[in-house]
């Protein structure tokens, strides 16, 4: 099986099929057929080329890879721009803890010039494989059969049924101690869609070693209520991980869309939610610094506005001095100014959550000119709206570690002070 191609392209960009390219018409009448099987959520088909939005992420379709990037300033979309917000978006998806590298080891990692996909590859079988070593749990479970011999219980209006011209036989109901359960066939039914799709012969490899581990567990038809469902306790927290990464691999996988072997494997992320669990989570940790005056940042807090109907705010600090919203957008903002819609919108938090300032945060581009700028109402003096812009990168072309920090410094310590 040859290796995967890989071509990396930004979100709201549109990628063409042509005879020549790595994409090509297979490549797109296949994600034809996913995207109006998806309602077109993540692209939308035109004529042979896809216009990707804003979902960010990786597809697999047959032997193609396609990384789509986020990027908030198309200044410059070179592979110097690419390898950066592909690095940039790795490191998101760590700090929004949606994919794990902690137990990858520092050779592997090097897996990120080839692709984000084969990272949540090698961290499912890395995460199978601890489990492994340790043994899969076994539980008892009940199972009803045909026997020559009764064991267990009979339930005798099935064996009367099955049993009415075979004497010799029992249907009985007893009970097994073995590997088949609900954990482990979720793992089995990941391994199994990865040997169908993955075009990496090291993955192959592991995948086939693995399968040998789950001989006795059965092969189900599994969808998004088996997730559900599922409770950890001291006992099965070792699958935790595992099961996470599982379940990314099940729930976004597509096969056979077009009727042949053309299955399609989409790990898509909304980049407006990552953004704003992003710089979050960049500001949570402000709350363990003594020197900070915050009390507590939160997120997504949906509070009553009329009869059934609510509003949400991105992210809330609560200091002594009162209340400052946070609302992240990833987006251009041409020439520094707002929608008429968005503050309207801030206004209403400030209301709402008694807010002396309501911050719309966005990423800093090259068209930005200035950090911050305030709008007021000369009828609310008190209620506050600014627009600001951050720059998420450091002089290295790398994400900040300490955004929460920046962001602090330069939109909030002086409100504070």
């Amino acid at each position: 099986m040859s290796r995967a191609k890989v071509i990396r392209v930004f979100e709201h960009q549109t990628l063409k099929a042509e005879p020549d390219s790595a994409f090509t018409l297979s490549h797109f009448s296949a994600l034809e057929k996913y995207g109006y099987a998806t309602k077109e959520k993540y692209f939308s088909v035109g004529n042979k080329r896809i216009k990707f939005s804003n979902y960010v992420g990786v597809i697999q379709v047959k032997n193609l890879t396609i990384e789509v990037l986020p990027k908030a300033d198309f200044s410059e979309c070179d592979n110097a721009a690419k390898n950066k917000w592909h690095d940039a978006l790795i490191s998101m998806l760590k700090e929004c803890r949606l994919i794990k590298l902690e137990n990858i080891s520092n050779a592997k990692l090097k897996l990120r010039s080839a692709s984000i996909l084969d990272l949540y590859y090698e961290s499912f079988l890395t995460e199978t494989e601890r489990i492994v070593r340790h043994g899969l749990r076994k539980s008892y479970r009940n199972v009803s059969e045909n026997l020559k011999k009764v064991k267990g219980k009979i339930l005798f209006t099935e064996h009367a049924q099955k049993n009415f011209l075979h004497k010799e036989r029992f249907f009985v109901e007893h009970k097994v101690y073995d590997a088949d359960t609900r954990l482990n066939q979720i793992l089995l039914k990941a391994l199994l869609i990865l040997s169908s799709i993955s075009n990496n012969p090291a993955f192959n490899n592991r995948v086939k070693k693995l399968l040998l581990y789950f001989e006795d567990v059965q092969e189900k038809n599994i969808n998004s209520s088996w997730f559900d469902s599922l409770q950890f306790n001291r006992n099965t927290e070792r699958y935790k991980e595992a099961i996470t990464l599982a379940k990314l691999i099940i729930l976004r996988y597509s096969p056979d869309l077009k009727g042949g072997r053309e299955d399609i494997l989409a790990i898509l992320f909304d980049m407006n939610v990552l953004f704003e669990n992003y710089v979050y989570r960049k500001l949570k940790v402000l709350e363990f610094n003594t020197s900070i005056p915050i009390n507590r940042v939160r997120e997504q807090n949906r509070i009553p506005f009329w009869e059934s109907r609510g509003i949400r705010a991105d992210i809330v600090i609560e200091t002594d001095k009162g209340n400052f919203v946070v609302d992240t957008k990833w987006k251009v903002l041409k020439y520094d100014q707002p929608s008429d819609e968005d503050l309207k919108q801030m206004f209403v938090y400030n209301l709402h959550y008694n807010s002396d300032l309501s911050i719309l945060l966005y990423p800093k581009t090259t068209q930005n000119t200035s950090t911050k700028k305030p709008f007021r109402n000369e009828e609310f003096q008190s209620r506050n709206c600014q627009i600001a812009f951050t720059d998420i990168f450091n002089d290295e072309g790398r994400l900040y570690k300490c955004l929460g920090m920046r962001i602090y410094s330069e939109l909030l310590q002086d409100e504070l002070l």
